[in-house]
């Protein structure tokens, strides 16, 4: 697998697009919310050749939908997540409270994930993992094979996700945190949707939360 990293808007949103030798691609939290952030992707997409399949959310807070509609408008592919997402304010709500204006509705999901459920894409297969808590759907992406996990704002470097926010609840997300990805392989290389990466070692290790 092939990870570019793009880190977008004015929340700093780590972006994934994620890809293997088919060129089958899938873009994970897609915050890009302007013109220079919308050409950086299209065009490394076109640069690389690659074949856009699948727009991923791990949760549905505003700064990691912001190029949503970017991507349907582009690919007509509209974002899959799970679907207690949809019990928090929408897009224009959410980032009214931050004090970010928006004018347009977000791009409602094609298909529910649920926990458990296999994306697949190429020879590319991510696991879903329900990680609720910083929101009431989150979900964490792993793939088994490239030893890798996208927490979103589940889990951060040496921190976790605020649960101040819509749904949010801490237990709740000590908990799935504990069960669904310190369960993991310690080598696993961690994801997140702010800030650098880093292992399940390394949060057992250092995050003053664990």
């Amino acid at each position: 697998m092939q990870i570019k990293l793009f880190e977008f808007n004015m929340v700093h949103v780590n972006t994934y697009l994620i890809y293997d030798e088919t060129k089958e691609a899938a873009i994970i939290d897609c915050g890009a919310s302007t013109e220079e952030e919308r050409t950086r992707i299209t065009e490394y997409i076109n640069f690389h050749g690659l074949k856009l399949t699948y727009l991923l959310n791990t949760h549905l807070h505003f700064d990691h939908v912001l190029g949503n509609r970017f991507v349907y408008e582009t690919y007509g592919l509209k974002p899959q997540y799970h679907e207690a997402e949809d019990l928090m304010p929408g897009l224009r709500v959410q980032a009214g409270a931050f004090g970010f204006p928006i004018d347009y509705e977000p791009v409602s999901a094609e298909h529910f994930i649920k926990e458990g459920d296999t994306i697949q894409f190429g020879n590319t297969v991510l696991k879903a993992l329900l990680t609720p808590g910083h929101s009431p759907g989150s979900l964490s992406f792993y793939s088994k094979e490239d030893n890798c996990v996208f927490t979103g704002d589940a889990l951060f470097r040496h921190d976790i996700g605020r649960t101040d926010l819509w749904g949010g609840n801490e237990d709740t997300l000590l908990n799935a945190i504990r069960t669904q990805l310190l369960s993991l392989p310690e080598d696993t290389e961690i994801y997140p949707g702010h800030g650098p990466a880093s292992t399940v070692k390394e949060e057992k290790k250092h995050n003053p939360y664990i």
